[in-house]
């Protein structure tokens, strides 16, 4: 996926994305096509499962800088992580500059401790997409309140987990936010 297509298909759906300034992330040394999705395409405000991404601000938290910005106390190991936005318990989402540019998640309340997010931010364009397609559908067809109230057959929760996978082939690989949002999604439905 292109940052075009990402930008064309994100709009779609009226919603917004917020381009990042060159100069504003010239010095972090991202890929090519991480500083392309950035810069042309942009982040969303906004995106299910209640994540919230970084605007082109000069702000340590609401703007895309290194970790170590936002977290003045951490080491410099932690120079390596990119701030990009966060979960919904404010866990950083970050770009590992170390790992290709892997997209992870910090657990701020275990010494923020790195989990799997997406092996690239091409895998979590799509990602996103998929699950924003799913939460639509859901909606549509099951109303209103299907997803506060997991409300979705297995048919479509069939059609989200295909989806995530084919976004990113390493999604049910390791341990991390993709593979544990689905599953407390299915939990959660089951509970009802």
């Amino acid at each position: 996926m292109t940052p075009l297509e990402f930008k064309n298909q994100w709009k779609l759906g009226g919603d917004i994305l917020n381009k990042i300034s060159p100069n504003r992330i010239s010095e972090f040394k991202l890929s090519k096509s991480v500083f392309d999705f950035l810069t042309l395409a942009g982040l969303p405000d906004d995106a299910a499962p209640f994540l919230i991404f970084s605007k082109d601000s000069d702000d340590p938290f609401y703007g895309v800088h290194r970790l170590t910005k936002m977290y003045e106390f951490l080491e410099v190991e932690f120079d390596k992580y990119i701030r990009i936005g966060s979960c919904n318990d404010g866990d950083p989402i970050v770009i590992n500059t170390s790992k290709n540019d892997q997209i992870e998640y910090l657990d701020h309340e275990d010494n923020f401790a790195s989990s799997f997010f997406n092996s690239s931010f091409n895998a979590m364009a799509k990602s996103l997409i998929a699950y924003r397609n799913f939460v639509n559908t859901i909606l549509v067809e099951n109303g209103d309140e299907a997803l506060l109230n997991s409300n979705f057959t297995d048919s479509q929760f069939s059609s989200l987990k295909l989806a995530i996978q084919r976004a990113d082939d390493q999604t049910y690989l390791k341990d991390g936010f993709w593979k544990t949002q689905i599953e407390m999604d299915l939990e959660m439905r089951n509970e009802d």
